[in-house]
């Protein structure tokens, strides 16, 4: 029996409140060459029964049952060895998979064959607004999302799919029960290329039994840790607090100013985008991007009614370190948004 293309990989503890939608959302896809390994983690609900009952009516359903729990780390580097599949897909049991998931992004892998680990966009859900689902979409190129994954998370978690040869030699860090794939891309993105589609594949669930929202106190202090060492592997001399850290994700991850930004924040950003474009001198044109995207959300806050107020060290570096051509563009941009203003 061949070997199916892809592999999508679930471990479920007590999810029998999503869970049949999780498990329908893969059974439809379009593409219909995978196998579903779901891992039920010592679940102490209906999790378990729901699981076989779907695997005894679609083959293509591999029902694992982990005796003790083993925490999520774990339970997905079982699966991947057990993976037969080429690529793995990676899913959560409150998430849902929009049907033609793995068939576009199968498709993307087959004409990038540099591409390793592929996301895509999402709709993300809330059961707490009442104004439906709201799209967001992450960094799209490799360079895009190497810098994004200094500061945050460039990757929905359940919209990735990658290369299980990979994975082998770099699984999950079992040390980490949070932010394991956090830690994870990091590793991923030094030996093969990222990208993330801008069409929204999969539908993530909001709600108070999340693991995000459960730990998220923990989850952030492990993502800090990881972050820190991103920082001084690129400035090795800089101290970074906890306030910064947060200051500078804040930004990175906002279109719009916040009360909360400050000169020094965003001197030590501007200060880090130029310590890690020196680390890529052939990524000319996207890394070009990334800077007119961050003097452009620069330029918003210091314009903005209560945004940054600039300091010496920080016009400094505007004026010493980035391009007059890029400060052309950016101000023409502003120049246009000020004229639409007056018109509106």
């Amino acid at each position: 029996m061949n070997p199916p293309t892809v592999s999508v990989l679930m471990s479920v503890h007590n999810g029998e409140r999503f869970l049949t939608e999780a498990i329908v959302s893969i059974h439809r896809q379009t593409w219909t060459d995978f196998e579903f390994i779901i891992i039920d983690d010592a679940s102490t609900d209906t999790s378990g029964a729901i699981i076989h009952d779907w695997a005894s009516r679609d083959h293509r359903i591999i029902p694992i049952t982990n005796e003790t729990n083993l925490g999520l780390t774990r339970s997905l580097n079982k699966g991947i060895r057990l993976a037969r599949g080429r690529w793995i897909a990676r899913m959560d049991a409150d998430d849902r998979s929009l049907p033609e998931r793995l068939s576009r992004q199968l498709d993307f892998l087959d004409h990038h064959p540099g591409v390793g680990l592929l996301g895509s966009a999402a709709w993300v859900m809330d059961p707490e607004k009442n104004s439906g689902d709201t799209c967001q979409i992450n960094p799209a190129t490799h360079p895009e999302i190497c810098w994004r994954l200094v500061l945050a998370n460039p990757f929905f978690h359940a919209s990735v799919i990658f290369d299980r040869r990979i994975a082998l030699d770099n699984p999950y860090d079992e040390s980490l029960r949070f932010g394991q794939d956090f830690e994870l891309w990091g590793r991923f993105l030094a030996v093969t290329k990222g990208a993330n589609l801008a069409v929204p594949l999969v539908r993530l669930g909001r709600h108070e039994q999340r693991v995000s929202v459960q730990h998220a106190q923990r989850q952030s202090e492990i993502g800090r840790r990881i972050i820190k060492q991103r920082l001084l592997k690129l400035m090795p001399e800089s101290e970074w607090n906890d306030d910064l850290i947060r200051q500078m994700r804040q930004i990175v991850q906002t279109d719009w100013p916040t009360p909360t930004e400050t000169p020094e924040a965003w001197k030590r950003l501007l200060d880090l985008f130029l310590a890690f474009n020196r680390q890529r001198p052939h990524d000319h044109t996207p890394m070009q991007n990334i800077r007119s995207q961050l003097v452009r959300r620069l330029l918003f806050s210091l314009l903005s009614p209560g945004g940054v107020r600039p300091s010496r060290s920080l016009l400094r570096i505007i004026i010493t370190d980035f391009p007059l051509a890029t400060l052309e563009e950016l101000f023409k941009h502003m120049r246009k948004r000020v004229s639409l203003n007056k018109k509106s």
